[in-house]
C-alpha cells in the first residue's frame, strides 16, 4: 500500500474476503489511502481504472481468492485494453496448503497471465520490493493492469511475470519521422486521426492544429483532444462509416497516438497512404491499418510537421462541416412512438442542459451509438467508455470512480437497461457515499444492439434479447436513490436540474423508443454512411 501511496493512488477499491484481504484494507487506511466497498469485483476495478483515467496514478483493488478474482477479470481486461494502470490484490490457498486445500484453488497466476500485463506472487520479505516494482510496471509505459497474489508462503525468489500482451512489442517502421515529413510536404488534404495515447500532447496538437484547417477525427477515448468547438474538430473515427466522407477525400490519413483496440473489426481501405505514429514505449498501431506505416516518435514533433506543412485544398472548416452533417443526420432519424422518447432527443437533451464541465461516462450498447457523436467535449476525459473491451456495465461504476476522483465535475452516466441491470446493486454503493451521479438509463426492455444483429430477421426470437418491463426508478428508490420516470423531453429537463441541485444520486427512467436504431447502425456502420458532405465535394473529386 505504501507503493500506492507515494505514486498518488488515493482510493483502493474491493470486495474482500476474509484474513489477508482485511490486512490489505488495513494497510491501505495505515497509508492514507481510502476504502471504497462496492458491490462487485468487476465493478471494483472498473472505478479503480475509471480513477487512474482521471488521475495519471495507478489504480488499486482487491479481491479475494478464487471466485472474486474470477469475478475481477472482466475489470481487468478492460484495463488492459484501454491501456489502464491498475493494481489488483488478491489472496491465494496458499503454496504451503496447496497440497490439501482444493476449495476456491484457481491458477490464478495463470489466470492473471491471460488478461494482466504482469503477475507476482508476494510474500515474506521481499513483499514490499516486489509491491514497488508491480506498480511501477503498471505505470510503465504501455501502461496497463498488474495482479499482486498474496501469500506468505513464496518462495523468497518468486519473480514478476511479464505476460506477453503486457510488453509493447517492436512494430515496423523506425525511420524517425522522415516518411512522415516527406507525405505531408507532398500531401493536399490530410486528415489527422487523434487516438488516446495523443492525450499527454493536447497542447502540443492543438497548437499545431488550431488555425490550420486540418480536419481531425477523434477515436473514443480520444475526445476533446481538439475541442469540440474548433473549426478542426471533425467527429468521431471507429472504423465505422460516419467518418468516410473525409478519409474518402483525404490524400493522407495521420495517425497519432492511435490503439487499434478501438476500432471496430471493419476493412480499411481508403486509398490515402496512412502514417501511424506512436510515443516510445506504446504499443504501435500498424496490423489493423491495411498497408500503413508505423513510425515511433514524440508526438509532439508528429504535430510540429504537421503545422509546418504546405497550404491544404481542404474547403474552410471542412472539419466541422464533417462533424455538423453527422449529426444533422443523426437528427433526422429523432422520431419516437408517442409516450416515448428518442434515443437522440435523450443524449441531446442531457448535453443541453447540463455544464460544459460534466464528465460522461457510456456503457456499451446502442445508446452509445448516439451518445458518443453527440456529447461535446472541450477536454479530453470529460467522455469515458470502455472502447478496447466495449463491456456492458461500465458505465455506473465509472461515473461513481469519476464522482470520487474528479469531484469538481458534475457526473452523468448513460446506460443501457441490459448494462444497467448487471450493476444495478452499485447504486446503493452511490448512495452511501452521498456522491452526485446521474444515472441516465435508455430503457427499452431490450438488448436493441444484439437484436439488430439477429440475421436472419428473429433469429433466436424475442426471447434471446428481449426483458420484462422495469422500473428502475422504483429500483433506485428502493436503495435509497432518487429516481424519476420520464416519457418527454420537458420531462427529461426537469429532471436533469432537480438531479443537479440534489446530494446524492439520481436514477433517470427515460422510457426510448427503439424503432429508430437500425437507422443509426446503419448510418454509423453501414452503407447510410458513406455519403458525400456538403461542402466536400470539390476535395473528393480531386482525391479522384
Amino acid at each position: 500500500m505504501q507503493a500506492l501511496a507515494e505514486t498518488g493512488t488515493g482510493v483502493l477499491f474491493g470486495v474482500p474476503g476474509g484474513g489477508p484481504n482485511l490486512d490489505v484494507v488495513g494497510a491501505a487506511a495505515a497509508a492514507g489511502l481510502a476504502f471504497v466497498l462496492a458491490r462487485g469485483e468487476t465493478a471494483a476495478v472498473i472505478m479503480a481504472a475509471t480513477c487512474a483515467d482521471l488521475t495519471g496514478t495507478a489504480g488499486a483493488a482487491v479481491v479475494t481468492r478464487g471466485p472474486g478474482l474470477a469475478s475481477a477479470v472482466n475489470g481487468i481486461a478492460h484495463a488492459a485494453l484501454d491501456g489502464l494502470p491498475v493494481v489488483v490484490i488478491a489472496d491465494t490457498v496458499a503454496a504451503a496448503d496447496a497440497a490439501r486445500i482444493s476449495h476456491q484453488r484457481l491458477d490464478q497466476a495463470a489466470l492473471g497471465r491471460s488478461v494482466a500485463k504482469a503477475v507476482a506472487t508476494i510474500g515474506g520479505n521481499r513483499a514490499a520490493q516486489a509491491a514497488g516494482q508491480l506498480v511501477r510496471l503498471a505505470l510503465q509505459p504501455p501502461p496497463g493492469p498488474v495482479l499482486a497474489n498474496m501469500d506468505d508462503s513464496a518462495p523468497a525468489g518468486d519473480a514478476l511475470a511479464v505476460s506477453p500482451a503486457g510488453a509493447a512489442a517492436p512494430g515496423p517502421g523506425g525511420a524517425g519521422l522522415t516518411p512522415l515529413a516527406e507525405a505531408v510536404q507532398a500531401a493536399r488534404r490530410p486528415v489527422v486521426l487523434l487516438g488516446a495515447g495523443a492525450i499527454a500532447s493536447t497542447a502540443a496538437i492543438r497548437g499545431a492544429l488550431a488555425g490550420s484547417g486540418i480536419p481531425a477525427l477523434h477515436t473514443y477515448r480520444a475526445r476533446g483532444i481538439v475541442p469540440d468547438s474548433a473549426d478542426e474538430a471533425a467527429g468521431l473515427v471507429t472504423g465505422g462509416t460516419m467518418e468516410w466522407p473525409l478519409l474518402a477525400a483525404a490524400d493522407l490519413i495521420v495517425g497519432l497516438g492511435v490503439n487499434e483496440a478501438e476500432m471496430i473489426p471493419a476493412a480499411w481501405d481508403y486509398a490515402a497512404p496512412t502514417i501511424l505514429v506512436s510515443e516510445p514505449g506504446a504499443v504501435p498501431a500498424g496490423g489493423y491499418f491495411t498497408g500503413a506505416t508505423a513510425l515511433t516518435a514524440p508526438l509532439a514533433a508528429a504535430a510540429g510537421l504537421l503545422a509546418a506543412g504546405p497550404p491544404h485544398d481542404w474547403p474552410a472548416a471542412a472539419g466541422r462541416a464533417a462533424r455538423a452533417d453527422a449529426v444533422r443526420r443523426l437528427g433526422s432519424i429523432a422520431t419516437a412512438a408517442p409516450g416515448r422518447l428518442a434515443p437522440l432527443q435523450v443524449a441531446a437533451s442531457v448535453r443541453a442542459h447540463t455544464p460544459p464541465e460534466t464528465i460522461a461516462t457510456v456503457d456499451a450498447g446502442a445508446h452509445m451509438l448516439v451518445a458518443m457523436p453527440l456529447w461535446e467535449v472541450d477536454e479530453p476525459r470529460r467522455l469515458l467508455v470502455s472502447s478496447g473491451l466495449a463491456t456492458m456495465g461500465y458505465a455506473l461504476p465509472a461515473a461513481i470512480a469519476a464522482a470520487l476522483c474528479a469531484p469538481q465535475a458534475p457526473v452523468v452516466a448513460f446506460t443501457g437497461d441490459g448494462g444497467l441491470g448487471m450493476t444495478l446493486a452499485e447504486i446503493e454503493t452511490a448512495v452511501r457515499l452521498a456522491l452526485r451521479v446521474i444515472v441516465v438509463v435508455f430503457n427499452d426492455a431490450s438488448l436493441s444492439l444484439i437484436k439488430i444483429k439477429q440475421k436472419p430477421a428473429g433469429q433466436g426470437g424475442p426471447e434471446a434479447v428481449d426483458y420484462r418491463p422495469v422500473s428502475f426508478a422504483a429500483a433506485a428508490a428502493a436503495m435509497g436513490a432518487a429516481g424519476a420516470t420520464v416519457s418527454t423531453a420537458g420531462e427529461l429537463a426537469a429532471e436533469l436540474a432537480a438531479a443537479l441541485r440534489r446530494d446524492g444520486p439520481t436514477v433517470i427512467d427515460a422510457l426510448v423508443d427503439p424503432a429508430g436504431y437500425p437507422a443509426v447502425m446503419d448510418l454509423t456502420r453501414g452503407q447510410a454512411g458513406r455519403r458525400p458532405v456538403p461542402g466536400l465535394a470539390h476535395a473528393k473529386e480531386n482525391a479522384q
